[in-house]
């Protein structure tokens, strides 16, 4: 029998937690439990196993991401909403490392739940575009090319590159972000006859 008040939201949140602390290779059902101070034959009460809660904390990491970038998508013009979605993005990889690295294993779950979540995180992207007025096919092409930037130098950083005492990590990322901007408004340009309409 689980302990009371045990919930799978509160094992999800330990598991974060613990993930953060130990790594998310590290992490294991016993030393979840004892976080919880409950019993390992607990936990299966609210999940399947260890595959499970890898799926779980994929969702958690899409849910927090999903909340700290939201806010930036309604900013206006576009290019001020990228660049402050493109400093919640930085923020939420360094400061949850570990779910950023659970939310990149996302292409092998087939969780129905989980898909529902990364198809609602792409989407978000191109809603961010649709103000431009381009067609559907081309903000999928752009929102592919901003989250490919972003995560490209978010992986590579967080591998030890980008350390030269010549350039910064973070004036490369502020430049990387400015050619997105730069992108976006030549492409703008290009489908409404030189103007733009931000």
């Amino acid at each position: 029998m689980s302990r009371k008040g045990l919930s799978r939201d509160a094992i999800v949140d330990a598991a974060a937690a613990l993930a953060e602390e130990k790594g998310m290779e590290n992490l294991t059902l016993r030393e979840l439990a004892d976080a919880l101070n409950v019993k390992p034959a607990s936990l299966y009460n609210h999940l399947q196993g260890l595959p499970e809660l890898n799926v779980r904390l994929a969702e958690c990491a899409l849910d927090r991401l999903m909340d700290t970038l939201q806010q930036a998508v309604d900013i206006c013009p576009v290019t001020d909403a990228l660049r402050a979605l493109a400093v919640a993005y930085r923020r939420f990889a360094h400061e949850q490392p570990q779910l950023y690295r659970a939310m990149m294993m996302l292409p092998q779950f087939s969780d129905p739940g989980l898909v529902a979540r990364k198809k609602a995180f792409m989407d978000l992207f191109v809603r961010l575009l649709e103000p431009l007025g381009l067609p559907a096919e081309e903000r999928v092409h752009l929102s592919r090319l901003i989250r490919s930037t972003l995560h490209g130098f978010l992986a590579m950083e967080a591998a030890g590159f980008f350390r030269s005492p010549l350039a910064t990590a973070d004036e490369s990322y502020q430049r990387a972000t400015e050619w997105l901007c730069e992108q976006i408004e030549r492409t703008e340009a290009k489908h409404h006859g030189g103007t733009t309409h931000q």
